[in-house]
């Protein structure tokens, strides 16, 4: 009778006491200064805590108990490793001794066979367990938490420290540190040792000495924070100082979400560049600036806090905060409701050039065909989108060299990329004028096409403005900040509802900027509009109060019925105006469910738009619906040429000399479709 036996049993198992050893030895050394520790900081913490108050006193004391807590876990993890690894040595000698009898029974059977002893001297010798004692696994999982460092906020708390006793509890934790940070290079030398001498034992989820490592970067990083509070209470020469002035010095210790606009602003102009070159904090502060329902009171509190100039003539100079936000979210910035005008104009100045150099790189490597599966091709509309955006860029350019014809040009906004382009340009500064007028255009006149005319209107307005009123300054902002319709889409009330909208959240925060600035009266903002900007302005103007001194209607393209009369539309008593020119054969069109401005029961003064002479000047009367018509080349006038009689009635409604203008005919009665009240 013969045997086989495996002999790969007599190989034996990698497992060597003396790494095991050095890892209980190492993890019972640092179980104890840990558990140590504690003992060793208390003192020193207490110390501290004693004349350390506020919002940064509770994040030293909430650091210390996640430091203690933390400590006191991996203390048990370590613990807990040198039992697994004593138990595992353990299990090591006793597969050891297994495999040496086994091996040494493998010996006596060979000489049993080669002598052909009986069966009974084998039952005599009988064969030692086969089956081989399992190996253990070991984890070891810990893991440091994260501590806050950045109290936040605006309110008026203030913090009190004693600098001195800071920096005593920052000296004895860095003593502590250097301490444990020998007991961490013993044990993670200790362990490597271990993992590749004794392959024998399975390694589960470890992790005890990343997460030793990161509580000593969490134990450092406090010390830091600590100088740091010290040191700025050391600057200030006092024991208390507000919580903003610490959240400034101590700002880059907050975590996503916790940074608030009040705590940017609170920042000097160093802070703010340090801060700013992180990209998370820009995406950060472009997230708070972007929230929906922003207030532009708060915005323009905010931006004013950063710190501008105002100078002996009144021109408004952005401080060095402001500009390296207008540097690094220019974007934003540019058309951000609370913003002066003045630094608004500087970030869409410095967009449209990267606008640019953005879309010729795209339009480079963007196909203006496609090929479809019919094997014939298609206009990509990623290239449509590309050369409309490249058009409304062409047209921006224009409209700013329209406007600036009577003077200073000024970019208040554009937006390329959320739907249609929109964008608006004023003619004056809107930020420093005695009299600023929002002038709305109406259907079909967009930055890509008709937007240099409607710029041009609005230096044309502000030129007859001065020409009455020489003894002040006017801005007239061409506002087409709205996705205007088509001639399919004139009589639906969607564009008017969305662009309303629009309006008042611009009207809010123009008159936020001007409240900031001292430079606001009840006669500084008169609101123009022509064509369906009517229908889109007067919407606004019912459903907020925007503190308008005039509102002017030119060609209306009318005014929805839920709106009944001037009453509605929050405007001072008799300063609402309309006009229609005899010649204008279009504007009843978007007038068919909707009531015209002229009906004597909806209360607006109405003013002529004929031919007449004025004091010995004559001005010419509009022939047709559009506004521009003489100064393009055109037969006929517009209602906004120069030298026309709506032109200087115009002028007049937006000067609050309303009084002098020449009447105008009121219709007889409502057109046939008007489903009116």
């Amino acid at each position: 009778m013969s045997f086989t036996f495996n002999d790969s049993a007599a190989v034996g198992i990698v497992f060597d006491d003396g790494a095991a050893d050095a890892v209980i030895s190492a993890a019972d050394s640092a179980d104890q200064v840990l558990r140590g520790e504690g003992v060793f900081l208390d003192g020193a913490m207490d110390h501290a805590v004693e004349d350390f108050k506020g919002g940064y006193a509770q994040l030293f004391t909430q650091a210390c108990a996640i430091r203690a807590d933390d400590r006191a876990r991996l203390a048990g993890v370590l613990a807990a490793l040198a039992e697994d690894v004593r138990q595992a040595k353990l299990k090591a000698q006793e597969e050891k001794s297994r495999l040496k009898k086994l091996t040494a029974w493998r010996q006596r059977a060979d000489i049993r066979e080669q002598h052909f002893q009986t069966f009974q001297s084998v039952a005599s010798d009988p064969m030692p367990m086969e089956w081989p004692i399992a190996a253990p696994t070991i984890s070891a999982v810990f893991s440091a938490r994260d501590r806050a460092r950045f109290a936040g906020g605006a309110g008026g708390a203030t913090s009190s420290a004693d600098p001195g006793k800071l920096r005593e509890f920052v000296a004895q934790s860095r003593a502590s540190m250097n301490i444990l940070d020998a007991e961490l290079g013993r044990i993670r030398n200790a362990w490597s040792g271990f993992t590749s001498a004794c392959s024998w034992v399975n390694s589960g989820s470890v992790t005890f000495v990343s997460g030793f490592e990161r509580l000593l970067t969490e134990n450092a990083a406090d010390a830091a924070w600590l100088e740091q509070i010290a040191a700025a209470f050391e600057t200030a020469g006092s024991g208390s100082m507000a919580d903003t002035i610490l959240n400034s010095a101590l700002i880059q210790h907050a975590s996503p979400g916790q940074v608030s606009l009040n705590d940017v602003g609170a920042l000097n102009a160093d802070q703010l560049k340090a801060w700013l070159a992180a990209p998370a904090n820009k995406d950060r502060l472009q997230g708070l600036l972007s929230q929906p329902g922003l207030d532009p009171l708060v915005t323009a509190k905010w931006w004013a806090g950063l710190g501008h100039t105002v100078t002996k003539n009144g021109t408004i100079e952005p401080g060095i905060s402001q500009k390296l936000l207008i540097e690094a979210l220019p974007g934003v910035i540019g058309n951000l409701n609370g913003v002066t005008a003045t630094a608004r104009n500087l970030a869409n100045r410095l967009r449209l050039a990267t606008e640019k150099e953005r879309i010729n790189a795209e339009l480079a490597k963007t196909p203006q065909l496609l090929r479809i599966g019919t094997g014939d091709s298609i206009t990509n509309p990623a290239w449509t989108i590309l050369q409309t955006q490249q058009k409304a860029l062409d047209g921006i350019g224009q409209a700013l060299v329209n406007a600036g014809t009577s003077g200073e040009a000024v970019l208040l906004g554009f937006d390329l990329t959320h739907g249609s382009p929109k964008a608006q340009v004023s003619a004056g500064n809107p930020d420093t004028a005695d009299n600023v007028t929002y002038a709305v255009s109406g259907m079909l006149i967009t930055p890509q096409s008709g937007f240099n005319d409607w710029a041009f209107n609005a230096a044309n307005l502000q030129s007859q403005q001065k020409l009455i009123s020489r003894k002040k300054s006017f801005a007239v902002v061409a506002w087409i900040n709205y996705e205007p319709p088509t001639v399919p889409t004139v009589n639906s009330g969607d564009a008017a509802g969305a662009g309303a909208d629009r309006f008042v959240a611009d009207l809010q925060g123009f008159n936020a900027v001007r409240e900031g600035l001292g430079n606001r009266t009840p006669e500084t903002l008169h609101v123009l509009a022509h064509s369906y900007g009517t229908t889109v302005t007067s919407n606004a103007l019912a459903a907020a109060e925007l503190d308008v001194a005039s509102f002017t209607m030119v060609g209306s393209a009318g005014i929805e019925k839920e709106i009944r009369n001037t009453g509605d539309l929050h405007v001072p008593a008799g300063q609402v105006y309309a006009t229609h020119a005899a010649g204008d054969g279009l504007a009843q069109m978007g007038r068919f469910q909707r009531q015209d401005p002229r009906l004597e029961s909806f209360g607006a003064k109405v003013f002529s738009s004929e031919e007449v002479t004025i004091d010995g000047t004559q001005y010419q009367g509009t022939t047709e619906h559009n506004t521009l018509v003489h100064e393009n080349g055109g037969d006929g006038y517009g209602y906004l040429d120069k030298g026309t009689t709506a032109l200087y009635e115009a002028a007049l409604t937006t000067t609050g000399n309303g009084d002098r203008i020449r009447p105008g005919a009121r219709p007889v009665s409502p057109p046939a479709g008007f489903a009116g009240r």
